[in-house]
């Protein structure tokens, strides 16, 4: 069973290189048997050859969070297929992707052959729609936009939804949330250079080929602007990992269980059916739950055996801090809530707010299960980890009371399927390096089952 998953992947994305690289042979023979270029305009040709190239290699490429490239050069094959038909528009892909890969970039055959069959698929079908559209060689009234809008959103998704999934059966992850993380944007972008698009034809058809060295330095800061946006953002998330990791670097008994809590949580917040962005703010959430300990003494945190009544109420302290801590965070104001409410309890015995039922939202009944767990099956300095099957009996035994019932459930289910078990510590420890290294975000384990305090014992 165990092996049967891995290569059913296998075989579905090597089905769907194939079917990728089959319909993009099929268009081209579409094309060379019912399209001729719309002029024999050589001098043309090669100046937006020799700009796409540049803006493929240089300007216009973008880093995924798992490291995949993805390229938007929207406006030039746009501006190709409009002036010259999507013949040319394809041709020229496949000869930019060509150089580009054999001599730029020495990319693995495999993956050159990919991006040349979904630029041609892209290219082909937003070119056949355009000049299929009406208004489409009205240049000298602003009709020629509508067609031109569609080809760019055709262009877009097309372009979009190839890469999803092949990224999707690549790493595992599921195509909405691949979608929604690395995507989405990217084709909404695509109608926002409707106008620079525009000028570009207008400008070509007005005054040539040399018109286009114009939009060089613009092409530049306009693509330098969304990597810096991107990379500001990731940079962002980079500091958070860090921080978590960093702040358990020398504990031996926490190291690495923000990082195991983040990542059950997700496993868990996807088995439920949440949104690709609740799962990502389940994520760093996850990665944040504890770091208002920064401002608890260590020795309440590592002390052998049960604590004091006083020494419970500094240690109940850490949520709210964390809480204020991560208020800062600007650019994931909802993780404030699960860093705050993680110790909240169903039954309203938790802290820092004694929330109840409903009043704790499914993200932080999700930390909350996640972070005892862990501690449940992990070593701390007042017991040895429990087995997961015992730490499971612990979830069912204060199933409605202390864990939320549907919650635990899904625990319990994911666990029967084979699909939530605790995260090897190799596993932590090369992510945790890595983080620690450059500062990346986290790679994605495998998702494995959870652990920490006995959830009747107080969880620190």
């Amino acid at each position: 069973m165990s092996h049967a998953r891995p290569d059913r992947s296998h075989r579905l994305f090597h089905a769907y290189y194939a079917a990728v690289l089959a319909a993009s042979l099929v268009l081209v023979g579409f094309l060379v048997a019912t399209r001729r270029p719309e002029s024999q305009d050589w001098l043309g040709w090669s100046f937006y050859f020799l700009i796409l190239l540049l803006a493929d290699t240089k300007l216009s490429e973008s880093q995924a969070r798992d490291g995949s490239k993805i390229l938007s050069s929207r406006t030039l094959a746009l501006s190709v297929l409009v002036l010259f038909g999507p013949l040319v528009a394809v041709a020229m892909d496949i000869g930019t992707s060509l150089v580009r890969g054999l001599l730029l970039r020495r990319s693995p055959p495999r993956k050159m052959f990919f991006n040349i069959a979904m630029l041609t698929l892209a290219d082909g079908i937003a070119g056949l729609i355009y000049h299929a559209l009406p208004f489409h060689d009205r240049f000298t009234t602003p009709l020629f936009l509508l067609p031109l809008a569609v080809a760019l959103l055709t262009y877009s998704l097309v372009n979009s939804l190839i890469v999803t999934g092949i990224m999707s059966l690549d790493t595992g992850q599921p195509a909405r949330e691949i979608w929604h993380r690395d995507i989405r944007w990217g084709v909404l972008a695509g109608l926002m250079e409707l106008p620079f698009t525009a000028i570009v034809i207008l400008l070509f058809q007005q005054g040539g080929p040399w018109t286009l060295m114009i939009f060089v330095p613009i092409i530049w800061v306009i693509f330098s602007l969304g990597r810096a946006h991107k990379q500001q953002k990731e940079a962002h998330m980079a500091s958070i990992a860090v921080l978590a990791t960093t702040l358990e670097a020398d504990e031996p008994y926490t190291h690495g269980h923000s990082y195991r809590v983040s990542q059950y949580a997700v496993t868990i917040g996807r088995a439920m059916g949440m949104s690709p962005r609740n799962l990502e703010v389940l994520e760093y959430g996850g990665l944040l739950h504890d770091i208002g300990k920064i401002a608890i003494n260590n020795d309440i945190i590592c002390k052998p055996g049960r604590l004091t009544d006083e020494e419970f109420a500094t240690l109940a302290e850490h949520p709210a801090i964390g809480a204020r801590i991560v208020e800062q965070i600007k650019f994931l104001p909802e993780t404030v809530d699960l860093v705050r409410h993680h110790h909240e309890r169903p039954d309203g015995k938790g802290y820092p707010d004694g929330l109840k039922g409903d009043e704790i939202t499914l993200g932080s009944s999700i930390m909350n299960i996640c972070d005892a767990f862990d501690a449940m099956t992990s070593d701390r300095s007042y017991r040895k980890a429990l087995p997961v099957e015992k730490a499971l009996e612990e979830l069912v035994k204060h199933r409605g009371t202390q864990f939320n019932a549907a919650v635990v459930d899904t625990v319990l289910a994911l666990h029967r399927r084979g699909e939530f078990d605790i995260i090897p510590d190799s596993a932590v420890e090369k992510v945790i390096r890595q983080i620690q290294r450059v500062g990346e975000p986290p790679v994605r384990a495998i998702p494995t089952p959870i652990k920490e305090d006995p959830v009747h014992e107080v969880q620190r």
